[in-house]
This record gives structure tokens, sequence and C-alpha cells, in this order.
């Protein structure tokens, strides 16, 4: 059986970042990585594939946002995109809290990866 490896892509500012690192041979740990960068890619930016990533730039100024089309679509994407989800049942909930302070609202995407203790969360507002 083959084993996975792939490029790691932890940054500095992320707490579980391991310095020397640059690769990963663990499917959690890839499949974690898969989502983020599904999520944090524009379409249109990876040659070959256009349709590849969510576009969460796009949702940023926008007055009014459906938070379940915007879930459905980066479920969609990391179902198609990440290959562990074949292994493993993802989910994204999402979420809206409202900041007094600013007056305006915040949109949480809640990733749910069975193995992982707590949600991942994506804060967009």
């Amino acid at each position: 059986m083959a084993s996975l490896r792939d490029f790691y892509m932890r940054t500095p500012d992320d707490p579980k970042y391991r310095a020397n690192q640059v690769e990963i041979a663990d499917d959690l740990e890839a499949t974690i990585q898969g989502i983020r960068m599904t999520l944090f890619t524009n379409k249109g930016e990876v040659l070959g594939d256009p349709d590849f990533g969510v576009s969460l730039n796009n949702y940023l100024f926008e007055f009014s946002i459906d938070p379940f089309a915007v879930a459905r679509e980066a479920a969609d994407q990391i179902n198609r995109y990440v290959g562990e989800t074949r292994k493993r049942k993802i989910e994204v909930k999402p979420s809206i809290y409202a900041d007094q302070t600013s007056n305006r609202d915040i949109l949480v995407l809640l990733i749910d990866v069975p193995e992982v203790k707590n949600s991942i969360a994506i804060f967009y507002d």
C-alpha cells in the first residue's frame, strides 16, 4: 500500500506549526491542509482547473449573504477536491454572529472532521 506524501503548508503564525518540516505523511493533516487550500483559493487561480476554490474574498463586502449557500459551496468544493473525504465524512455548517461593537454580522463556517476534537472554524466578516 502506497503511503501518502504531501507538502507541509502550515505557516509560522499557525499554533501547530513545526519548523523544518517539509512534507507530511499523515492523512488527517493532509485532509486539514486540503480543506484550508480549497477554502482560501480563488476560482481561476489554479491552472488547468478554473472551478477549483471557494473565492471567499468575493463575499467580503457583500451586504446580503445566504450563509447556507456559502456552506453548500464550501462543502461541494471540499467533497470534490479533497481526496481524503472518501474516508471520512466532513460536514460544513454556517453560523452567523452579531458583532454589536461594529454593527456587523460575522459568518463562521464550522467544519467538522471526525478525528479532530474541535471543529475547524473559518471566520469571515
